[in-house]
């Protein structure tokens, strides 16, 4: 069984492509690099670690096995060369100063399955992991992929507990606390984040705007009623109608042809309405005294938030069932659209790269104004952190070693450089969509239904069926999912220690 687990595991790899860091860095002097070469940037006092000066882990191979879309998270590991391009070398430049405090070599094996069993990557990951641990292989000693799936992972007792890995201090700011705070369940956490996942940034949820739509209808831009706490559905559903302009006359509102006040895809392929869950502060599971979930869904908040949605999509200025995404993206680039939900890695794409117009971001809204707070979806696509459960014992200090630096050089080169440089001075244009990002940052939460999509049956997914549909089902929904909820809720709090 064992040598059946590794053919099929070295079949897996063998649709997938490797970067070693850890050569670039050896064949690299800093000091020589072509000019294209830049110095880490750093905008803050640096946050260092705690780790003591003069480790030599002795040219320890440290062997990353990735399920990243390379679409969206290809640079976040390992980059093969400087470029000039300040995300790319900021990353460059992080692994070859961690290469050379710790004396250790980082290389990304990613997986790259197209085709068979494996349609996506993430689940192509989780797989090889699975067949590593099942097999005892220990090539790979650690382990990043997006959230749901490494969240199944740790459920399955594939991971080790990085609360016991010595040396890893995850109480420390350049890790997402956010992610601690949901992932920990009875002193027991998998998986782990921060500043060392671009992603940690790129898939938070916002709103883009166009401004010359906006000027062109005499609307003030929606930086201060953000500010005024007053950016809720209600509020967009009405600059929609005020934007919409039935362009070709035919009389009916039609996304690409029309000048269309807001538009989105609310149907189970798209992601793009999922933001809305973290906007609207809807929340399915909470903790326990004994820090363990628990049930904790309000049924009239979700059918009022419900109730919102359908309005904004239904708008006499909106289309909620825009053809698919590709659709109502087209009309925001070329200027027939006022507004668009987005996730922040939208700014980086050649579609808002290319827009003659320009246009501002926001959070995603408020259900109302008696909301205390605007809040973000990290859509679960962002990359996670985790340790195989095959690596030795022995192993593990090491690890732990590697992971505070790998984190720590990432919050004071690769996080400054990505959001204070390329976010908030390359890819928006003025002082009060930076001002905007602020606040979709800082504001991120993830709920455990959200982190552990793959088990539970009641998540965004939900949302997507429910809107899709077009009526207020939430009611009878969040009623007869209840049980196999609460079912799924103890199964996790068993796999975590929980007696029955």
């Amino acid at each position: 069984m064992k040598k059946l687990l590794c053919i099929l595991l070295a079949a897996l790899l063998a649709s997938s492509v490797f970067v070693s860091c850890g050569e670039s860095a050896a064949e690299t002097d800093v000091t020589e690099t072509s000019p294209a070469q830049t110095e880490p940037v750093e905008t803050e006092p640096r946050l260092l670690d705690d780790l003591p000066d003069g480790i030599d882990l002795g040219g320890w191979n440290v062997n990353v096995l990735s399920g990243a879309h390379p679409e969206v998270c290809g640079d976040e590991i390992c980059v093969e060369e400087l470029n000039g391009d300040v995300i790319n070398d900021a990353v460059y430049n992080r692994n070859l100063a961690v290469e050379k405090r710790l004396n250790v070599k980082i290389t990304d094996y990613v997986i790259r399955a197209e085709s068979g069993d494996f349609s996506h990557p993430d689940y192509a990951a989780s797989e090889a992991i699975t067949t590593l641990v099942t097999s005892g292989d220990t090539t790979y000693n650690l382990y990043t992929s997006n959230s749901y799936t490494t969240a199944a992972l740790g459920y399955n007792h594939m991971l080790h507990n990085l609360r016991e890995v010595k040396n890893l201090d995850l109480t420390k700011p350049y890790w997402a606390q956010y992610i601690n705070e949901t992932a920990t369940v009875n002193g027991q956490q998998y998986l782990c984040t921060g500043p060392m996942s671009l992603g940690f940034f790129r898939f938070n949820t916002a709103m883009v705007f166009n401004k010359r739509l906006f000027s062109d209808n005499s609307l003030d831009y929606p930086y201060q009623t953000v500010l005024d706490g007053k950016w809720t559905l209600d509020t967009v559903n009405t600059l929609a109608e005020q934007i919409y302009v039935d362009t070709n006359g035919n009389g009916v509102l039609e996304v690409g042809e029309d000048t269309v006040g807001y538009s989105t895809r609310a149907y189970p392929d798209s992601g793009n309405i999922d933001g809305f869950w973290g906007s609207c502060n809807l929340r399915t599971i909470s903790k326990d005294e004994n820090d363990f979930y628990v049930y904790d869904v309000n049924v009239e908040h979700f059918v009022s938030v419900v109730d919102g949605l359908l309005a904004l999509l239904n708008g006499e200025g909106s289309e909620g069932m825009a053809g698919n995404d590709g659709v109502f993206q087209s009309a925001f680039q070329e200027g027939k659209q006022g507004m668009m939900n987005i996730t922040l890695n939208w700014l980086e794409s050649g579609m808002a790269r290319e827009m003659d117009d320009e246009y501002g971001v926001v959070p995603n809204p408020k259900l109302n104004t008696e909301q205390d707070n605007y809040y973000t979806l990290a859509q679960d696509q962002f990359l996670v952190y985790a340790i195989p459960l095959s690596v030795a014992a022995s192993d593990l200090p090491n690890l732990g070693i590697f992971m505070e630096a790998f984190a720590a050089e990432s919050y004071a080169t690769v996080k400054p450089a990505y959001y204070e440089i390329a976010l908030t001075a390359k890819y928006v244009n003025d002082q009060d969509s930076a001002a905007m990002l602020d606040i979709i940052t800082n504001n991120v939460y993830v709920d455990p239904a959200i982190l552990y999509l793959s088990i539970m049956n009641f998540n965004v997914m939900t949302l997507r069926d429910i809107l899709g549909s077009g009526q207020n089902t939430a009611a009878s929904r969040i009623a007869s999912m209840q049980k196999q909820f609460q079912t799924n809720i103890d199964k996790i709090n068993e796999a975590y220690g929980k007696e029955k």
